[in-house]
């Protein structure tokens, strides 16, 4: 059906039809029993995943899409592309290798544009906010909204150890699942070498007085 309408589609179609794509394989990958580790790339081995064992042509034929078009492309769109190119880098990379110039120029082209905001703490949620001063407090000395990629990294300590702070937009809606959206970034900063550790929402809720989260946050 997609190379049916293929013609009818936009860049901003086409690209969101390939980052769904990247999405199903890192539920895929995050399904295995394998576990995680860095990843060297040409040195770690890494599993083929579907969809792009069996759909690597439709892939392509989105990406071509949003070149055609590129001259026109939007903001969301080239944020996708930024995480579409780190993760096939990383967890498929004979996707990457078997990809055109042309769309390798396009993925280095948009990975150039900078996603940076002026003023990140408007960004920030309350409970970030509330996390970071109380990490200050117990004195855990960290960086918020660090920019890294297509990310912003909630918190960061020291260079490898990375806090994410886990709110309702992480879950699918009343369940503790993570979307995979939540899933492709730990997969990713785990697969660059960066020690993920995620606070969810539903368990900073839960520490109501002053001596708990103090002790919440230093363990």
């Amino acid at each position: 059906e997609l190379f049916k309408r293929q013609h009818e589609m936009s860049e901003k179609d086409a690209t969101s039809v390939a980052y769904g794509m990247m999405l199903i394989a890192v539920v895929e990958r995050s399904s295995m029993d394998v576990p995680m580790v860095p990843i060297v790339p040409g040195v770690t081995e890494v599993p083929e995943l579907y969809p792009f064992t069996q759909h690597q042509g439709v892939f392509y034929s989105m990406l071509e899409i949003t070149n055609k078009h590129r001259s026109t492309m939007k903001y969301p769109a080239i944020c996708q592309l930024q995480t579409i190119e780190l993760f096939i880098r990383l967890m498929t990379p004979k996707v990457y290798q078997d990809m055109r110039q042309q769309l390798k120029v396009l993925l280095a082209k948009a990975r150039g544009v900078s996603v940076a905001v002026d003023d990140y703490m408007q960004n920030s949620s309350k409970t970030h906010r509330q996390v970071s001063q109380w990490f200050t407090n117990v004195g855990l000395h960290h960086r918020s909204e660090v920019l890294l990629g297509p990310f912003f990294l909630d918190m960061v300590i020291g260079s490898r150890i990375v806090v994410e702070i886990d709110g309702p937009s992480h879950f699918f809606r009343d369940t503790n699942s993570r979307t995979p959206s939540s899933l492709m970034k730990n997969l990713l900063l785990t697969a660059l070498g960066f020690r993920v550790r995620t606070l969810p929402y539903q368990e900073w809720a839960q520490c109501g007085t002053a001596e708990k989260r103090t002790l919440y946050c230093s363990t």
